[in-house]
């Protein structure tokens, strides 16, 4: 899915972190039968029109407020376009890599450009598996591009990482190659996490773009995150890979019980609720391994909880800027967000007795 058109910073990157509570959520409500991405998607779709309209509806009551929102949209987009060129005459990795990102926001990614900006990113630092998994996010997103030298080279980079076999694992879908659709299958299940690199690329672009067009590292970080939030993922064929119907082989049972694990390892909430749910669907009820991934589950559960109840207080001005920097320090987003709950006086952990949704809890 390609990324949205920019709007002010902090509405989009309180966007960004909605829509992905949205799927997690939806992903942790799922248990009792296999996950349905189909249903997920619809249900995500239906929240985020109704969202739509509401905002709709806010803005056509008030004109005054409409044109000056419809200011900031445009005084932004110009600062972006200015932080672009800014990095894009630079040179170094990260300053290619940030200018393909905003570059490509700012075009729709309807060109090319962002593509050879990414690829001189890469050729500049070809050992770095995040700059060839940008790359590779980028490539997924244009019409044409070939990504399957991409998913190789971040498979030989970082063989432990399943996210480029995912690639694969779609386009064998969509070809309906049998022969790659079970080699990626068995690939993703020697995998021991699957990783976005979300931190790593957010923390070194957005020191790349700090100090540069106005922005500082907190508004850069928000933005990028915002950008790869936008790179909405499909669970489908991994759903499909792994289908009731297909775990009634032993092999393929015990592959599926592996990439749910490498999953509930990912360096994102999203990606851990999703090997969470599938887990639950590929062990016994009551068995330690049910157990397990139900603490797990609890926990997830709890967080999201805790951001929904204290949304103004872990989305204000002092947060975000908090956040930016535990960014840098940690590298998946649950540990930094378990650090920001710490930072902000918030206990990061259930209680015992907790209930989603209880008052007060």
């Amino acid at each position: 899915m390609k990324p949205s058109s920019p709007a002010d910073e902090v509405s989009a990157a309180f966007g960004s972190r909605m829509r992905a509570l949205v799927l997690v959520m939806v992903l942790l409500g799922t248990s009792g039968c296999m996950f349905s991405a189909k249903a997920r998607q619809a249900r995500h779709e239906e929240q985020v029109r109704q969202l739509q309209l509401e905002q709709a509806a806010d803005r056509n009551r008030d004109s005054k407020a409409d044109i000056a929102y419809r200011q900031k949209q445009t005084q932004h987009e110009a600062r972006v376009r200015r932080l672009q060129q800014e990095l894009a005459a630079r040179g170094d990795p990260d300053s290619l890599a940030a200018s393909a990102l905003f570059g490509g926001v700012l075009s729709g990614f309807s060109s090319g450009a962002s593509l050879d900006v990414a690829a001189r990113a890469v050729a500049a630092a070809p050992g770095r598996a995040d700059l060839v998994f940008l790359h590779l996010q980028l490539c997924a997103s244009a019409p044409g591009c070939d990504a399957a030298p991409l998913e190789a080279r971040l498979q030989q980079l970082d063989p432990e990482n399943g996210t480029g076999w995912i690639y694969l694992l779609v386009r064998a879908d969509r070809a309906n190659d049998g022969v790659q659709w079970r080699r990626a299958r068995e690939a993703l299940a020697r995998s021991k996490r699957v990783d976005l690199y979300l931190h790593q690329i957010v923390s070194r672009l957005a020191a790349a773009a700090a100090g540069k067009a106005g922005f500082d590292f907190g508004e850069a970080a928000l933005e990028l995150l915002n950008i790869e939030a936008a790179f909405a993922p499909t669970f489908d064929p991994v759903s499909k890979a792994c289908s009731a119907r297909d775990v009634q082989q032993p092999e393929v049972l015990a592959q599926c019980r592996e990439i749910s694990a490498a999953f509930r390892h990912a360096d994102t909430a999203l990606f851990e609720a999703y090997g969470t749910t599938l887990a639950l669907q590929l062990w016994p009820q009551g068995s330690p391994e049910a157990l397990a991934v139900g603490a797990e589950r609890r926990a997830l559960r709890y967080s999201v909880d805790l951001m929904v109840r204290q949304g103004a207080k872990i989305n204000s001005p002092q947060a975000r800027k908090t956040l930016a920097t535990l960014i840098t320090r940690h590298p998946t987003e649950q540990t930094a967000y378990r650090a920001l709950f710490l930072d902000l006086g918030l206990n990061p952990d259930p209680p015992p007795g907790w209930t989603e949704g209880a008052a007060g809890s």
